[in-house]
């Protein structure tokens, strides 16, 4: 019993506990990197991502890759359809924005205008519906985005929170060259879990309020899962 004890108190010493969610927090950032690869399964990829993160945000208990895998293989079709959206709306934003630059003529600023409020639009809906989707059950893909919009303007601070998670890489990469240099092997190992992480705290309170609300939704049906009882994630609505 005594090294039983003593293994316990080990593992229970702030420092341990420290190290392990590093650990986890490589482990999930090099699984999200390679299962982004494909580029079509980056929404998945990020539900999964999410669904840990969310986890750890609200000091539930957790497991790294396999509560990543099984959210990812739970969440595949809705997460690809909101990602794919996001992704068709961003590149229109991109090639709107490149436009305005080569014309110049009346409508240049307001192409311009046009074109970053609908990339700014695409990164926050995009967010918000793929942490609202790895976390709440939707019986349509296109629910989360609606959600993520109405999310998006009934939390503005959060939802600035999470333009500045995802706009200081490229910003620093733009203005400091140099810099960006130095976060380069860290935002290898970790950046991506250790920004999903922050978009989880972030959006930690709003989504508390909606849990309490308990609202239910149908559970859609999925083909990767022996057990359709089986299931991690909330059956919650918003």
């Amino acid at each position: 019993m005594q090294p039983q004890k003593r293994k316990s108190n080990l593992l229970d010493n702030p420092f341990y506990r420290l190290m392990g969610t590093i650990g986890d927090l490589v482990v999930l950032n090099v699984l999200w990197l390679v299962c982004c690869l494909p580029v079509v399964t980056a929404g998945a990829a990020t539900a999964g991502l999410f669904s840990v993160a969310h986890k750890m945000a609200a000091g539930e208990e957790y497991r790294a890759a396999a509560g990543f895998f099984k959210a990812f293989r739970r969440d595949w079709r809705q997460a690809t359809a909101v990602w794919l959206v996001t992704l068709a709306a961003g590149a229109a934003a991109v090639l709107g924005l490149r436009g305005a630059a080569v014309r110049d003529d009346v409508l240049t600023g307001l192409l311009a205008a046009a074109s970053f409020l609908l990339l700014l639009g695409a990164c926050c809906c995009g967010c918000w519906g793929l942490a609202l989707l790895a976390r709440f059950r939707y019986p349509r893909e296109l629910l989360a985005l609606v959600d993520g919009a109405r999310m998006t303007t009934a939390n503005l601070l959060p939802t600035v929170g999470l333009l500045a998670l995802l706009g200081w890489a490229p910003l620093l990469y733009i203005l400091a060259p140099g810099w960006f240099v130095y976060f380069l092997l860290p935002m290898a190992l970790a950046g991506g879990s250790v920004t999903a992480l922050g978009m989880a705290a972030l959006i930690r309170p709003a989504f508390k309020k909606l849990e309490q609300a308990g609202r239910k939704a149908p559970e859609p049906i999925d083909p990767f899962e022996s057990d359709p009882s089986e299931t991690d994630q909330e059956d919650d609505l918003p």
